[in-house]
């Protein structure tokens, strides 16, 4: 008997009971498509962080005091000083520049009766075109700040946009009892935080805090710099007491790897989640061939008594079995790629940052031969046993 004679028969035999069949491969449908569903969704956000955190630079150490007030910016007094610039600069080298930065969210910004809390970031005078082009801001109206600027803020285009009437060039908002006028809107960089702040000038955010310490030094690295060897000699000088800190290093690399960490955990629980819904798929096709066996042995006698070998039965229960394991993975790999980009396009269109889903050839071969080959292990065998039954005995029971 051909392979493609056992194929027709397969699918005319699934034709016949295609209520069963979906229910025989229910279990591998959502085994691949909560094991798929999640591995597209993973790998999106990790390419949406990596994307957030590669705006910021990925040679980049930032410093902070290790009392920074919740990423707002420390409290009065507690901040970063021009004696901690001067050791880190002793420290460093094969750096593009050493900036200090200011944060300030403790307040609201009204602009048409409404108060809103902003971030305002702020860099001194001789470094803020130099980090601009650094994190790629682009205007979208108006200019972009200039050494001298002073009462003005440029807006990202999510804080613009955060008011019921949106922010102009030229509106004016308050904070503090103090006014400041729009000059600029960026373009929306699809970012979560650069996009939803306001650049004010470095003194503006000092006013604001009330104090002359700063709230985070940024160093931006050349190409081939050792950030490692830099940020360990950056906690031996302003760490020395070790594990009692007074600042904390980071980096954009740093915090992908912590989050491709949680992700890579993630990963093996969901694995195992879907693991066990494959093995139900595998004993749900192991049970269902197994009927087909019982409940086809007139079929199996009249074959054998054709001259169908016992290699001609277990080759036909077999491609069945890898049949079903073949379109369960196929479905429930495009419902679970259908789905996440689905929610890439909400996410990317509604709520403006990108989470890319990629298509994966690679990982789509592989899924489908796996599984494949899976559910055919399953279908050994009840295969086996119809290999087994014999035309004489199916005779004499008759």
């Amino acid at each position: 008997m051909k392979i493609i004679d056992s194929i027709q028969l397969v699918i005319n035999n699934i034709n016949e009971k295609k209520s069963r069949t979906f229910l025989t491969i229910s279990g591998i449908i959502i085994g691949i498509f909560t094991f798929t569903f999640f591995l597209f969704v993973s790998q999106g956000l990790s390419n949406a962080i990596e994307g957030q955190f590669s705006g910021f630079g990925l040679n980049v150490l930032s410093i902070q005091s290790a009392n920074n007030g919740g990423g707002g910016g420390p409290p009065s007094g507690s901040g970063l000083t021009d004696q901690d610039l001067s050791k880190i600069q002793q420290v460093v080298r094969d750096y593009k520049y050493i900036t200090p930065q200011n944060f300030y969210s403790q307040g609201l910004w009204e602009y048409g009766r409404e108060n809103i809390a902003q971030v305002a970031v702020g860099f001194p005078d001789e470094y803020i075109i130099e980090v601009g082009e650094d994190l790629g801001f682009e205007i979208e109206e108006g200019r972009d700040f200039r050494p001298g600027d002073r009462g003005v803020i440029v807006a990202g285009a999510k804080a613009a946009q955060s008011y019921e009437k949106e922010l102009t060039v030229g509106s004016s908002v308050e904070i503090n009892d103090k006014s400041f006028r729009v000059i600029g809107l960026y373009k929306e960089r699809g970012d979560l935080f650069l996009d939803s702040a306001f650049i004010v000038a470095f003194d503006d955010i000092s006013d604001l805090r009330g104090d002359d310490t700063f709230s985070a030094i940024r160093i931006s690295f050349l190409e081939g710099a050792d950030l490692e060897l830099m940020e360990k000699n950056i906690d031996q000088r302003l760490n020395p007491n070790g594990d009692e800190k007074t600042v904390t290093i980071s980096s954009p690399k740093d915090a992908i790897e912590s989050f491709n960490s949680i992700l890579g955990v993630l990963t093996l629980v969901i694995s195992f989640v879907s693991g066990i819904a494959l093995l139900v798929g595998g004993i749900n096709v192991m049970n269902t061939m197994y009927s087909n066996v019982l409940e086809r042995v007139q079929e199996i006698s009249a074959m054998k008594a054709l001259g169908a070998t016992n290699g001609d039965i277990l080759t036909i229960f077999l491609v069945e079995s890898s049949i079903l394991g073949f379109f369960g993975a196929l479905i429930g790999f495009i419902g679970a790629f259908g789905l996440a980009k689905g929610l890439s396009y909400l996410i990317t269109n509604f709520a403006g940052y990108n989470v890319p889903i990629n298509f994966s050839l690679s990982m789509f071969l592989a899924i489908l031969f796996i599984t494949t080959f899976f559910a055919m292990l399953f279908g050994t065998y009840p295969a086996w046993r119809g290999a087994k039954v014999n035309p004489a005995d199916n005779l004499r029971d008759e």
